[in-house]
């Protein structure tokens, strides 16, 4: 079978939720909401079109750095393999995009952003007393209060402990296409 890539640009929906497994291997789980733009020539003016809630799930590192660095309604954009979801019991059964991010960064259309390398511990697995006191901070999640598996935390992140900030970004601003770009500033020879 073969895979289906998808980039998506959009507004993180909720806090970026981290799991951890009996194995020590990690995921961050979040909710990027999606909307059409389109040019509506009645009024005149940019209005949103249909809203899609996709979930994404990022492993590894990569899950490490979304959830230091990603905070809900921060515009962000995600690249990874499309997977639609099943859930739910017999006769109600209910489906939901997801990717599973290869990469996930801040939209800069919106703001400015500043890169910081990561420190990494060694690559040995999380202690069992690490992934307790994890355990007690946690609570469920997925589509509103889902049920963890067995062997699986949830962190949430605080917002202080973001290693990327979005700087003048505006959950309000509104793309356009005839917006004028700022002057560039060339330095002097």
């Amino acid at each position: 079978m073969n895979d289906i890539y998808v980039t998506l640009t959009g507004n993180v929906a909720a806090e970026p939720r981290q799991y951890t497994f009996d194995d020590g291997s990690k995921v961050t789980s979040l909710r990027v909401l999606t909307a059409h733009r389109y040019f509506d020539r009645k009024s005149g003016q940019w209005a949103d079109g249909e809203k899609v809630c996709f979930a994404v799930r990022c492993w590894r590192a990569l899950g490490d750095n979304v959830a230091q660095s990603v905070r809900v309604g921060q515009p962000v954009v995600v690249s990874g393999k499309l997977r639609i979801r099943e859930f739910g019991p017999e006769g109600d059964r209910r489906f939901m995009p997801e990717v599973e991010a290869s990469a996930v960064g801040h939209d800069l259309r919106w703001g400015t952003g500043t890169f910081v390398k990561p420190e990494r511990a060694g690559g040995g697995p999380v202690s069992r007393e690490m992934r307790d006191r994890l355990d007690e901070e946690t609570q469920d999640w997925a589509m509103g209060a889902a049920r963890k598996g067995p062997g699986m935390v949830v962190r949430e992140i605080p917002a202080d402990e973001a290693a990327v900030r979005i700087i003048g970004a505006d959950d309000n601003e509104k793309e356009s296409e005839d917006a004028e770009w700022p002057q560039e500033e060339r330095a002097a020879a």
